[in-house]
């Protein structure tokens, strides 16, 4: 069983540095995983930007009354029950680890603008394992940010469908992450975790976890990765913590730290 942190197993799938237009070529790899797992006693760890700026493209989805403070309190205990202390840190440190990295894709790298396309090498973190291309940096200088973003809507270009099309061997750059996991080993995780969980509802999310990833790695739906996103924002900020209280003091702006999309089974 590949087990280390949950943020690199699970975001070996999505923890993508994708590049913005007219960027210049680096390599970067996946942040170091922490020694020990968090406990599920701790302090919150951060896991939200200290703002939340308006990704340029990302989907929408609306968000519906979040339960109060007192019903995600009464609901941890009922999905916790039975599991020991070592199984809820490891629990903890996945469903946490892996919002953190999700909420940095989606705020900072516009993740679902590139997942819009299924031939975009960002799904490459859900197929491969080892040195991976996950995007391509453009270098070139013949075209500005506003130029390139005229082209492309003119023309209904992904950035990848720009790259091709405009790109050169002078202009283009690969951008290269070492994935340690790929979607199988991440579903290997959940249902290593899912074996010790004992409350049905909590069984019923992470089987949610699990078909998303499948549906993700299978068929390269977009859509498939936004639940993947909701499901562990909800988890984290709703169940295994009480967001709004958790997370005042890590990010200035609690708004989306306060959206509730109504992904969790416990609660209807």
């Amino acid at each position: 069983m590949k087990r280390k942190t949950a943020l690199t197993a699970l975001l070996g799938l999505c923890l993508l540095t994708l590049a913005g237009c007219a960027q210049s070529a680096e390599q970067p790899t996946a942040s170091p995983a922490p020694t020990q797992p968090a406990s599920f006693t701790m302090a919150p760890q951060t896991s939200a930007p200290t703002d939340t700026p308006e990704p340029t493209s990302a989907p929408t989805p609306t968000s519906v009354a979040a339960p109060t403070k007192e019903q995600v309190l009464a609901a941890r205990d009922q999905a916790l029950e039975g599991m020991t202390e070592d199984q809820t840190d490891w629990l903890y440190t996945v469903i946490t680890g892996a919002n953190a990295w999700w909420e940095r894709q989606y705020f900072y790298e516009d993740i679902f603008a590139f997942l819009e396309d299924p031939e975009d090498p960002a799904w490459n973190y859900f197929d491969e394992t080892g040195q991976i291309n996950v995007q391509w940096s453009y270098t070139g200088d013949e075209y500005d940010l506003e130029d390139i973003a005229r082209i492309r809507e003119d023309e209904g270009l992904s950035w990848t469908g720009f790259c091709e099309k405009y790109g050169t061997e002078d202009t283009l750059s690969q951008l290269l992450v070492n994935n340690e996991y790929d979607a199988d080993d991440f579903i290997e995780i959940l249902r290593d975790i899912q074996s010790t969980v004992h409350n049905d509802d909590l069984k019923n999310d992470l089987q949610v976890l699990i078909d998303k990833t499948a549906q993700a790695r299978d068929t390269h739906d977009m859509n498939a990765a936004n639940d993947i996103f909701k499901t562990v924002h909800d988890m984290d900020y709703y169940l295994l913590r009480y967001g709004p209280e958790d997370m005042a003091e890590e990010v200035e702006d609690t708004s989306f730290v306060r959206k509730y999309f109504g992904m969790l089974s416990i609660y209807r």
